[in-house]
């Protein structure tokens, strides 16, 4: 499992979106987060695909989470960002290994991809909503 850039923009994009109480455009995502608006326009198209994420067009439109933060895992989102996590590439959904039935290493990969697959389940955008609002208010004090 590789997370490229478009996981780091994209959760920062969403973490906006599930931020704020109204719409967003692309253009204001880009400027709060420091992104190229180019590549948040991409991004949104593949989550709103994915249905993470909704478009309204118009003078009042703009992009918003289509689920609740806290109904929309980590796991989900990145998913619909990279395709396919499998740590190696011989677990990939679209992957056919020759060496699958004899493989010494394969069981260990499956182990460690079910780990880190329930681990990204676990988690959702409000859970790092949650932390990022305790976080704050820890720096306050």
């Amino acid at each position: 499992m590789i997370l490229t850039r478009r996981s780091d923009y994209g959760l920062r994009a969403v973490l906006a979106l599930a931020r704020s109480p109204h719409m967003l455009s692309a253009k204001q995502i880009a400027q709060e987060q420091h992104l190229p608006v180019a590549f948040v326009k991409k991004l949104l198209q593949r989550l709103c695909r994915a249905g993470l994420v909704k478009a309204t067009v118009g003078k009042q439109g703009g992009y918003a989470l289509a689920r609740a933060p806290e109904e929309i895992s980590i796991r989900e989102l990145l998913e619909a960002l990279e395709g396919d996590l499998a740590p190696v590439s011989c677990l990939a959904s679209d992957h056919l290994c020759e060496l699958a039935d004899g493989c010494t290493t394969r069981r260990i990969w499956e182990q460690i991809d079910q780990k880190i697959q329930e681990a990204l389940e676990s988690l959702s955008l409000g859970d790092i909503l949650t932390y990022d609002l305790s976080r704050h208010s820890a720096d306050k004090d």
